[in-house]
């Protein structure tokens, strides 16, 4: 389940107020990120998402440095996740809400980068993947899913069909697109949707911006970022996010960092909905800006302090 928000309304920062020092200074850290809505602008079609140029820029300089851990962590499944991000070889991606993981390919030891000085859970290069096969029951509910939507592709108030929604098909989950189309066939679609949940109570909802996503496993960004700590054991953590999904993984941020699991954890909201992070910047413009500061400022400390 995911977590509802704690704190309601931290006032907009400029990437210049927020305070990075504890992260560019970490003996090692790792950076986790959302994709859409903090590195690349929310598209209508979300096939068309690329990551800010600046940003692109910043992750790969980020994961270049010494003790430094670079992690995606989305919605969208690994496969997609890597087409659209184009993320450095070495980034590890957390796909599916944390229902998937591919952590290694490419790791860096101590001398040469990579938070863990080491090879960590991944066992060096070698990819540690967590891609879960669909119990029986959650095939069930995948099946029920698709044709509970497909009953729907023709119903739509005004005359609209199936050409004016989108299903994005996942391998754990449906996500239906309502961006752009009208409020009351968007309504009406969205209410439709989640009535599967009346027969199957096990499925998931997961509600975003301008989507309603049908999940059958239940993991959150919670576990995906507990997962990212336990394999590569950084000192310190910060993690972007803009939708409510991404609430999960602030509390886990929080609940690691009180249990003195990390030295410190950073949370930041993009955007301006509710959330427990208690930092917030405007736009993934702000979110490039704040990654090229954290770039500049680690690589100064790293020189400085191991040569």
């Amino acid at each position: 389940m995911t977590s509802d928000p704690t704190v309601s309304a931290p006032a907009v920062s400029t990437p210049a107020e927020v305070a990075l020092r504890d992260l560019a200074t970490a003996d090692s850290l790792l950076v986790a990120l959302d994709f859409d809505g903090v590195l690349a602008p929310l598209q209508d079609d979300p096939s068309t998402s690329r990551m800010v140029p600046e940003s692109a820029a910043a992750i790969a300089a980020l994961a270049d440095l010494p003790r430094t851990r670079v992690a995606l962590v989305s919605g969208r499944d690994i496969a997609t996740l890597r087409r659209l991000s184009q993320a450095p070889d070495t980034a590890w991606l957390v796909g599916s809400h944390g229902a998937e993981a591919v952590l290694g390919g490419g790791a860096k030891d101590e001398h040469e980068g990579g938070a863990d000085g080491g090879d960590g859970a991944d066992g060096g290069d070698a990819a540690a993947v967590r891609s879960p096969e669909l119990t029986e029951a959650e095939a069930e509910m995948l099946a029920a899913i698709d044709a509970h939507l497909e009953a729907f592709e023709h119903t739509l108030p005004g005359g609209h069909g199936a050409a004016d929604f989108l299903i994005e098909r996942k391998p754990y989950s449906r996500t239906v697109h309502t961006r752009g189309i009208a409020p009351e066939a968007a309504a009406a679609l969205h209410g439709h949707a989640t009535e599967v949940v009346e027969e199957f109570p096990d499925i998931r909802v997961i509600e975003g911006h301008d989507i309603t996503e049908l999940a059958v496993k239940q993991a959150t960004k919670g576990d995906g970022i507990r997962l990212l700590v336990r394999a590569g054991e950084p000192t310190a953590v910060g993690y972007l996010g803009d939708d409510v999904t991404d609430e999960d993984a602030f509390a886990a941020l929080d609940e690691l960092t009180d249990s003195r699991a990390l030295d410190t954890g950073l949370s930041v909201k993009v955007g301006s909905a509710q959330t427990r992070a208690p930092w917030r910047i405007a736009d993934p413009a702000a979110v490039a800006e704040l990654l090229g500061r954290l770039v500049t400022e680690r690589t100064e400390f790293l020189r400085t302090v191991h040569g």
